[in-house]
């Protein structure tokens, strides 16, 4: 936000971005750049289809550490199949053995048990008790690892202050290295931060991205920035602006299949009880 920074700290910040005859130049920095398309570790490892973004969508297999989408285990539950549908471990009986089977891929060394670690004694799953502090302490060794995920959390925990000292600065650090890694509501979140500061061509720029990729919030921001003429043609033409959209439906359409529709449906809770 905008009032979490000193006049000079505003202006350095803007210099790092871009200077304005960059902008008017259409030079884009490394932020810019990169991050533009999502990784293969985004795509369910059944389906080779890109998971979607909503968490309800997606299960996080703790024997494996591979995330898969509804889709696919709602085909294995009804072709009889219990155990994980990528690894064919068998899911534990009883929630108590969760735990040590995600220590023991943080022992060795697994940056998504990191991250999944972290969020345990964030929000108290697997018999974890809450704990904040060793929250935030396995998301950094994640985000060290190069989790993405875990720089997006971080931002979050910086920007709301809760485990750590309020600091926008350090939330913003962690969204732009999760932005760069094609993390979608990281992206998002820039643009937000962008715009608070004033900055609508920079903020446009990162909806952008993050629309191609398929976030509905951020189509719906670009369209409704286009519609209302609130884009500057000097760093953003109304040809990119129509292929953010574009591109936008066709990332969407890459998400869905027949399975994930039905899966969604049915709902996380039924699937898990098949």
């Amino acid at each position: 936000p905008k009032d979490s920074f000193s006049e000079e700290q505003g202006r350095l910040r803007q210099s790092m971005r871009r200077c304005k005859d960059c902008l008017a130049g259409g030079t884009e920095l490394v932020l810019m750049k990169t991050g533009r398309t999502r990784s293969e570790e985004d795509e369910c490892p059944i389906c080779n289809l890109p998971l979607p973004f909503d968490d309800g969508e997606v299960m996080l297999k703790i024997c494996c550490m591979k995330k898969l989408c509804n889709g696919c285990i709602f085909a294995a539950r009804k072709q009889g199949m219990r155990n994980c549908p990528f690894c064919r471990a068998p899911v534990p009986d009883e929630e108590s053995k969760t735990l040590p089977i995600i220590q023991k891929r943080v022992d060795a060394g697994d940056p998504i048990a990191f991250y999944a670690l972290a969020d345990a004694y964030r929000y108290g799953l697997h018999g974890a008790a809450k704990n904040i502090a060793k929250a935030v302490k396995y998301y950094k060794r994640a985000a060290e690892l190069g989790e993405k995920d875990a720089h997006y959390n971080l931002g979050v925990l910086y920007e709301e202050g809760v485990g750590v000292k309020k600091d926008a600065a350090k939330a913003i650090q962690h969204w732009e290295a999760a932005a760069m890694c094609g993390h979608v509501s990281a992206r998002y979140n820039l643009g937000c931060v962008e715009k608070d500061y004033g900055s609508w061509d920079l903020a446009l720029q990162h909806w952008k991205i993050s629309a191609t990729l398929g976030d509905k919030g951020s189509m719906e921001i670009v369209r409704s920035m286009f519609m209302g003429g609130q884009w500057s043609a000097a760093t953003n033409s109304l040809e990119s602006i129509l292929k953010s959209l574009s591109e936008y439906q066709s990332a969407v359409k890459e998400m869905s299949s027949p399975d994930r529709h039905k899966a969604k449906a049915l709902g996380l809770d039924a699937i898990r009880w098949m």
